[in-house]
């Protein structure tokens, strides 16, 4: 008989009871599942989590900030998972920008039909449609189009745009087209069965949202042969498109831009257009579904078990003592030297500076850039270097300073208790300083 505290013990549980076949393999994609699923300590089988889209709050902020609140667990504990798959290798800066070691992120794409990709030249179509596929919801900001619109219009260009989808923001905007005086150019048919019809009657695609992962509308429209014109939209755009070969990226958010962008578009001669239609086609042929297979292939044949830390238990963590504590500017940040007592050397090895936000879900973990002993080999220094590009969305805030042995979980993380000598020290733009408790933490300054 047992009896499970919280539903994802028994799910954890469960898991561990069925995957017992060798090989196996566990694959995560759901967001809810990769939050829990990684305190499985003893396992057999590798565990691959699957990334959909970004992490972070404000992705258009760079590849540091806030993460959002439904990520937290997961990317806090990334390095339990055996293998990281992203969608971009954008995508992949951001999550190597957290700190965790490289070596399990992989590029695992998401697929393209064989049957949305052209085998053929792409047909003859009025140079001035435009087409999006797009639920019609906030995120997608299906306005901004249909605004670019309107300016082209009032520049004496005829521009015609079919947004293909339907959402919650259907009523906002069809008064927004009737306030601009769009009926005649802007078409909301909403849900529709012959897509590929339409993409490959449309001269030209866009995509507006406020983030992606790998958007498959605009990859759907490149194997069909629409020339893709969009935002530089964290993330995917960049992986698929060489500005001015197969498509064209615009400023995020810049509909003035965007406009500017048609324009030059629809001034390119019919050769150069038909040349640019070809090259989208050729773009997506390494999303389709044999291309994909050979990428998971070669990483579920070489993916090894990552070799956890015993799990600590639910019991307080102790303060780890520092017996001399230096904290230096850098160029980009801080160096930040900690000597330590009595430290079993395969721990030692393994040891990460952690610098979590207080109140703020930003964190971003340093790996030891330098391991040196003194006191006859009793004591042994640590060197941390901390680039500051992580407050970059957290002037004024508090953080606190974690040591944490790799592959850990997160809770299992230590804070860092200071020597009785330690004053506050102002390290370029951040104060480093004792808490009231004796602990190490930093405050980023504007």
């Amino acid at each position: 008989m047992t009896e499970w505290r919280r539903p994802r013990d028994f799910y954890n549980a469960w898991i561990s009871a069925i995957v017992t076949a060798e090989p196996a393999f566990v694959i995560v994609d759901d967001k809810q599942v990769s939050e829990f699923i990684h305190e499985i300590s003893d396992r057999a089988f590798p565990l691959i989590l699957f990334l959909h889209g970004s992490h972070l709050r404000h992705p258009w902020n760079g590849d540091h900030g806030q993460i959002l609140a439904r990520r937290l667990d997961t990317m806090r504990n990334l390095d339990r998972f055996d293998i990281v798959g992203v969608q971009t290798e954008q995508q992949g800066e951001a999550v190597r920008a957290l700190g965790f070691p490289e070596a399990n992120i992989r590029l695992l794409t998401g697929e393209l039909p064989e049957s949305a990709a052209l085998s053929e030249a792409p047909r003859r179509r009025p140079l001035n449609s435009a087409v999006m596929i797009a639920n019609l919801i906030a995120l997608k900001r299906v306005d901004h189009p249909i605004r670019a619109v309107a300016e082209l219009r009032d520049r004496g260009i005829d521009v015609s745009l079919t947004v293909l989808g339907e959402g919650s923001e259907r009523g906002k905007l069809e008064k927004l087209i009737d306030d601009l005086d769009l009926g005649d150019r802007v078409e909301l048919p909403g849900y529709v069965t012959d897509v590929s019809d339409r993409l490959q009657s449309a001269s030209f695609s866009m995509l507006t949202s406020t983030s992606e992962g790998l958007p498959l509308s605009m990859m759907e429209s490149m194997g069909a042969g629409s020339i893709p014109i969009v935002y530089d939209i964290t993330y995917g755009p960049r992986d698929l498109i060489e500005h001015g070969r197969n498509g064209f990226i615009t400023p995020w958010s810049d509909i003035g831009a965007l406009a500017d962008q048609i324009e030059d578009f629809l001034s390119l001669d019919a050769d150069r257009v038909d040349d640019m239609r070809r090259e989208t086609r050729k773009t997506v042929e390494r999303y389709l579904p044999e291309a994909g297979y050979r990428r998971w292939k070669e990483v579920l044949e070489d993916v090894t078990v990552v070799n956890l830390p015993d799990d600590l238990g639910a019991e307080p963590v102790p303060t780890i003592e520092a017996k001399k504590l230096t904290c230096v500017a850098t160029p980009q940040g801080c160096r930040i030297e900690i000597e330590l007592d009595q430290i079993d050397p395969v721990i030692a090895g393994s040891l990460q500076l952690v610098v979590a936000g207080r109140k703020l879900s930003t964190f971003f973990i340093s790996n030891s850039a330098q391991i040196s002993t003194r006191r006859f080999g009793h004591r042994i220094v640590f060197t941390f270097d901390v680039d500051y590009a992580g407050f970059s969305e957290s002037p004024d805030e508090t953080f606190d300073v974690y040591l944490r042995r790799a592959h850990d979980l997160w809770t299992a993380k230590r804070r860092i208790q200071t020597p009785r000598r330690f004053r506050a020290v102002q390290a370029g733009n951040g104060e480093w300083y004792t808490t009231k408790h004796g602990n190490l933490s930093v405050r980023p300054r504007s």
